[in-house]
């Protein structure tokens, strides 16, 4: 029976039983109960702390896993010394060089020109006296096949670029109309392959063009190589179909932009490395500062923090070493520890990163610094980037120090919740005990008070009567 189950308790006696049983109830659960439940808000308060913490170093060891992979510091980089004459880039894992480049010629579109006709409606197409024998326009792009076209008779200058253009099998040419601007004759038809070089030269049948169109030129003469791009390339000529060129050096692609020299380097792209260094400073700041917050005593509640009593609370300190310790992967002795990369401590045990020290670094040895993080695996060197990583990944991955830590607190939650429901039901039968003695004591004072008000009205009969009356 749980206090409040009987309404009417106190109505027999005038006492305010079921008043006085939930303040004693209430007194009990305060002094027992709640005592519990400010432990389980410390430790849920603790669970949420090594969430944040297990996510700030699983970001900083995601920054220094990248630090220890050797395609890190395979990026390379492309320049070149003339960009209006050759712009470039370049992928992963080429070695640094530098290549002088001479460009003779640009690759260009086939083109064939027809001589002007007075407007854009001029007739070029009329009917053969021999109706048997259409008007034909046969021509091939390149090593493609034969195109032939039939044009109707009546047909426009207009209507024949229409005509090429709007073909199921064009074979890969456009057909325009220019105005030159001469006075006589000035609209022209041009014929141009959609692509660059001399594979896709056009040729056309003389044979077979339409019988009223005046005649037509190509523009690049007989030779059909003058097409292609033609450069020079480190003291060796060569001609290509386009002007983006790959196919030379392995991971380089330049384009060409017009004739002239210019120098084409390639050397090492440093600006990743640089990155991680800097993000891996930031993540270290967040964790430490973090950690720190959350163990210090809080002079505001007169508590420690959440972290305080935990193993987490001796992180700092252990990643500190870490970051400071000196490796031997770098053989030269250039790079031996992160303070070679411009690292500063604090007071509060943050890091200052000194930017330039760590660019000077970068410029100078770049192979240094890959080595120092990477280890050297034939001395059987460790590197900090890979030392790093594991031990992150043993503080913050499942199973880890922050899991056991986290489960070391949901377990002490689960017995709290325990000892509350014990505390509970120990309460309920205690209660329950004293609501029927409540129930007993106030069916008594309500005899109690019959049997008062009885003798009362007794009385004030007795005394009611006159002397010398008999009863």
């Amino acid at each position: 029976m749980s206090v409040g189950s009987i309404s009417t308790l106190g109505v027999g006696s005038g006492l305010e039983l079921q008043s006085i049983l939930e303040d004693l109830r209430g007194i009990d659960e305060k002094q027992r109960v709640d005592p519990l439940k400010k432990n389980i808000d410390r430790y849920e308060a603790q669970l949420e702390a090594f969430t944040v913490v297990q996510n700030k170093l699983l970001d900083m060891r995601s920054h220094v896993r990248d630090l220890g992979l050797e395609t890190t510091y395979l990026t390379s980089t492309a320049s070149s010394s003339n960009e209006s004459v050759a712009t470039a880039t370049v992928s992963a894992g080429v070695a640094e060089q530098s290549l002088p480049l001479e460009v003779e010629r640009l690759a260009s579109r086939s083109t064939w020109l027809a001589n002007g006709v007075e407007s854009r409606d001029t007739v070029i197409a009329v009917e053969n006296t021999d109706p048997d024998e259409p008007n034909l326009f046969n021509y091939k792009v390149g090593d493609g096949e034969w195109v032939s076209l039939e044009v109707p008779a009546g047909t426009t200058l207009a209507g024949f670029a229409q005509l090429i253009n709007n073909a199921s099998d064009n074979g890969g040419i456009t057909a325009s109309i220019i105005d030159s601007g001469h006075p006589d004759n000035p609209y022209q038809l041009i014929l141009r392959a959609n692509e660059t070089g001399s594979n896709n030269f056009i040729r056309i049948d003389p044979e077979n063009v339409p019988n009223n169109i005046p005649g037509m030129t190509r523009q690049e003469g007989d030779d059909f190589t003058l097409l292609n791009a033609s450069f020079v390339m480190d003291g060796i000529s060569y001609q290509r179909q386009g002007n983006t060129v790959n196919n030379v050096i392995d991971g380089l692609t330049f384009e060409l932009q017009q004739t002239g020299t210019t120098t084409l380097s390639v050397s090492q792209d440093t600006s990743n490395v640089r990155e991680l260094v800097v993000d891996l400073v930031e993540a270290y700041n967040e964790v430490v500062q973090e950690i720190g917050g959350k163990s210090r005593f809080d002079e505001e509640t007169g508590q420690p923090g959440v972290l305080a009593r935990t193993t987490v609370a001796g992180l700092r300190h252990e990643l500190q070493n870490l970051m400071t310790a000196t490796y031997q992967g770098d053989e030269s002795g250039s790079i031996r520890n992160m303070f070679d990369l411009g690292l500063e401590f604090q007071r509060d045990g943050t890091i200052v990163l000194n930017e330039a020290m760590l660019d000077e670094a970068l410029a100078a040895n770049p192979e240094a610094v890959r080595d120092f993080m990477l280890g050297d695996f034939e001395r059987e060197a460790p590197g900090f980037a890979d030392r790093l990583q594991d031990r992150l990944g043993s503080i913050a991955s499942y199973g880890g120090q922050i899991s056991t830590e986290r489960n070391t607190a949901e377990d002490r939650i689960r017995d709290l919740e325990t000892r509350i429901e014990s505390e509970l039901e120990r309460l309920d039968r205690r209660y329950s005990v004293l609501t029927r003695q409540f129930v007993q004591l106030d069916s008594y004072m309500n005899r109690m008070t019959q049997m008062s008000d009885y003798l009362t009205s007794q009385f004030e009969s007795l005394s009611g009567l006159t002397p010398g009356q008999k009863k």
